[in-house]
């Protein structure tokens, strides 16, 4: 049986009175991390926090989300990258990257396409991420990389087991990624984030059901809401879903036991 702790938080909870309200503290414990899905503007950005104090950022969101996303970073004090992943070539932005170098002291980066040859140069690390890939972020948080596509609404999909919880990152919604994802043992994942800003034909019924997830998340794009029957769809099965635009930051803690949600407001 999948475990869930799922919890509507006030900012008292987060930031007890006697502390800067200002600053998010996660207050991981030994063998916890946690996955903090940013409520940018426009597109895609999370950041990964592991127990050890390891930071990484999944995605860099639009064009011109950078000070969005060090916003948010700096709620966090956030000051060095161990990592940056990119699951979509849309969200490679060059100028950003640059910056977390200098600012961050990002070290590695990672996707799911060759690296290019102005991206071989000493600054940093780049590595290619294939299916089958496995990589160990912190002690006993492991991704897997699920699928690598690079046709139209593809894109690199992985998950992350930590226990007995695990949690999807979906970036395709294609056929073919579809059939793969469907061979795969995908019922203890208790979190999906859906890919394509929940937009029509983004996640069908038949992979919904195949992975049964309890939690869903959706990022905001500018000017496009998650589609109807979709949403519906989700509200059917029972499936929780935080959306960024109406929840602000979405912070899941994942322990030994199973998860949290905290669903915070927006923060200025």
């Amino acid at each position: 049986m999948k475990i869930i702790l799922a919890v509507f938080v006030s900012l008292m909870f987060i930031f007890p009175a006697s502390t800067d309200a200002s600053v998010i503290h996660l207050h991981l414990k030994e063998g916890e991390f946690a996955l903090s899905f940013l409520p940018l503007s426009n597109g895609e950005a999370a950041l990964l926090h592991t127990a050890e104090g390891r930071q990484f950022l999944i995605n860099t969101g639009y064009k011109g989300s950078g000070p969005e996303i060090l916003h948010y970073m700096n709620k966090f004090q956030i000051r060095q990258l161990d990592g940056l992943i990119i699951t979509e070539k849309k969200y490679w932005q060059e100028r950003f990257i640059q910056q977390l170098i200098k600012t961050r002291k990002l070290k590695k980066i990672f996707a799911g396409w060759p690296a290019k040859d102005h991206l071989c140069g000493g600054r940093f690390i780049y590595e290619q991420w294939l299916a089958g890939t496995l990589q160990e972020l912190d002690s006993g948080v492991k991704l897997a990389v699920l699928y690598n596509g690079s046709q139209k609404n593809e894109g690199l999909d992985f998950s992350i087991k930590h226990f007995d919880s695990r949690f999807l990152w979906m970036s395709s919604a294609s056929r073919s990624a579809e059939k793969k994802m469907l061979t795969q043992s995908l019922k203890d994942s208790n979190i999906v984030k859906v890919p394509k800003f929940g937009v029509h034909g983004s996640l069908s019924y038949n992979l919904l059901t195949h992975i049964d997830p309890q939690t869903a998340i959706i990022f905001k794009r500018k000017d496009q809401r998650p589609n109807g029957e979709l949403m519906e769809m989700l509200h059917q099965m029972w499936i929780d879903v935080y959306y960024a635009e109406q929840h602000g930051l979405i912070i899941v803690k994942f322990t030994k036991e199973g998860y949290e949600v905290f669903s915070i407001p927006e923060l200025k």
